[in-house]
């Protein structure tokens, strides 16, 4: 027997995955199989931890800085020196805009490099650097598809007052124009005519 291949009891115990797991890897080729004489399925476990050692060394390592305005931007270079300083092998990817704003460049980077299995770790200086709401999602967007992890250099809230502020009258803004559509939609219901008559028949 090639003591390269091992039987599937032995590789789930090694990979910490079911049986089951195991088949779906070989049925997408990527672990290699083989069978004995009496048909028994032998994996190639060495060479698949090879394979995805070398995919994680693929994979990049992220800094991400934000500020929510260009008055801001000697804060973002601040951000963006502190964090070559500290990990100088790290991609810099940044970012000016609100932390309620899903459609900043930078953050739709991450998103689209984690959809694609490429990050092994985001750096954050806080938490709310990365969005203000919606922080779990993006962690599990990160997590469930890239198998990433986000790490928070400082757990305490860094937003100055004032970008607080001006984040939740956006919140505040945006769900009283939706309010408000709602509203508008209603009135027009309420006054259509085919509708008046379409009720009494």
């Amino acid at each position: 027997m090639n003591k390269e291949f091992i039987p599937p009891r032995e590789a789930s115990k090694i990979l910490g995955v079911h049986a089951q797991t195991l088949y779906r890897y070989e049925e997408c080729g990527l672990i290699e199989t083989i069978r004995t004489p009496g048909g028994k399925r032998l994996y190639n476990v060495k060479d698949y931890l090879l394979k995805q050692s070398s995919v994680i060394d693929e994979k990049l390592n992220i800094c991400y800085c934000r500020v929510s305005t260009n008055g801001q931007k000697s804060d973002l270079e601040r951000q963006i020196k502190y964090m070559k300083e500290r990990y100088p092998s790290y991609k810099i990817i940044s970012d000016i805009g609100s932390g309620i704003n899903f459609k900043r460049k930078g953050l739709r980077e991450i998103i689209v490099l984690a959809k694609n299995n490429k990050i092994n770790k985001v750096v954050i200086a806080y938490k709310d650097r990365l969005c203000r709401i919606g922080y779990e999602m993006i962690e599990y967007i990160i997590n469930s598809f890239s198998d990433g992890e986000i790490i928070i250099e400082n757990q305490i809230n860094s937003s100055p007052e004032e970008e607080i502020v001006k984040d939740l009258l956006q919140i505040i803004t945006v769900f009283s124009a939706r309010v408000n559509g709602l509203r508008s939609y209603s009135h027009m219901l309420k006054n259509d005519d085919k509708i008046k008559q379409y009720k009494k028949t």
